[in-house]
């Protein structure tokens, strides 16, 4: 009899780590607990006011940003960001700075993470990366 509850348990036990294992999958981009596939970025680049070079971006729709992460994980570089005014919309029809930075190069490859959310919609947080290759 408790042979066969060993395995009864066995089995389900089996199965519980197949569910949990199948659930999770490899994604290479960032998301948050309340991904939406509604938000991208698009990062630009323009000469800075100290020498450097300005990153920029433009919403593909109407946003709050409460951060901004931006690495170049080929020298271990990160720089977060804080938004104290959560509440500003960031409108879709106007590209904004996000910081300045100098040893900029071409072909660098800077990714930048926002998260935020859609102003207007319930559970609405967002937390997406843009790639960049300077060019």
């Amino acid at each position: 009899m408790k042979t066969i509850k060993a395995i009864k348990l066995t089995v389900v036990l089996a199965a519980l780590f197949t569910v949990i294992i199948t659930g999770c999958s490899k994604n290479d981009g960032v998301i948050g607990p309340n991904f939406n596939s509604q938000v991208s970025f698009q990062i630009s680049k323009q000469g800075g006011n100290f020498g450097g070079t300005q990153f920029l971006f433009r919403p593909s729709v109407d946003v709050k940003v409460s951060t901004i992460i931006c690495k170049y994980d080929v020298q271990q570089f990160s720089d977060t960001i804080s938004y104290a005014n959560t509440n500003y919309v960031y409108s879709k029809d106007t590209t904004y700075i996000i910081n300045e930075y100098t040893g900029v190069e071409n072909g660098q490859q800077w990714k930048m993470n926002f998260t935020g959310s859609i102003p207007g919609q319930n559970n609405s947080n967002y937390d997406v990366t843009s790639n960049y290759t300077v060019n």
